[in-house]
């Protein structure tokens, strides 16, 4: 079993670096796209990116709720709690401000889209330091 929780450090730890490079790169970028053909870019970018983020999303949580089912502990609620959160945070927030910037640029949205994008960014921190505690405490490696 411990083998599944070293995976799941691995993809989220992935998640985390894709993140952090989108937070800081990616987002920001928006600004500087010419915005003639800013929509173009945008859903290349945005169909690009999903081709990785949803299924290593969709890895993530399955992994996430295995573990809990197998370890039923708070230890293992709490970054199954952390996906549940960063799936919402994606879906209610994230999305709907990619969809406003599929039609056109839209400065007020992609700031808005890097400001919200922080929560993400932070939930995924947290998520890899709780794994590797977890690692480190059950002397895994």
């Amino acid at each position: 079993m411990n083998i599944l929780i070293i995976v799941n450090l691995i993809i989220s730890a992935f998640m985390l670096g894709l993140i952090i490079t989108t937070q800081v790169v990616s987002y920001p970028m928006f600004h500087f796209v010419n915005k003639n053909n800013f929509s173009t870019y945008h859903n290349n970018y945005v169909n690009y990116v999903s081709t990785v983020v949803i299924p290593t999303m969709v890895l993530e949580l399955g992994f996430s709720i295995l573990l809990f089912l197998i370890y039923k502990s708070i230890s293992f609620f709490i970054p199954l709690f952390i996906n549940i959160m960063i799936l919402i945070t994606t879906y209610f927030i994230q999305v709907p401000i990619h969809n406003i910037l599929g039609q056109k640029f839209n400065k007020q949205a992609i700031d808005r889209l890097i400001k919200t994008n922080w929560l993400r960014t932070l939930l995924w921190t947290v998520k890899v330091f709780l794994l590797v505690l977890i690692i480190l405490k059950e002397n895994i490696v």
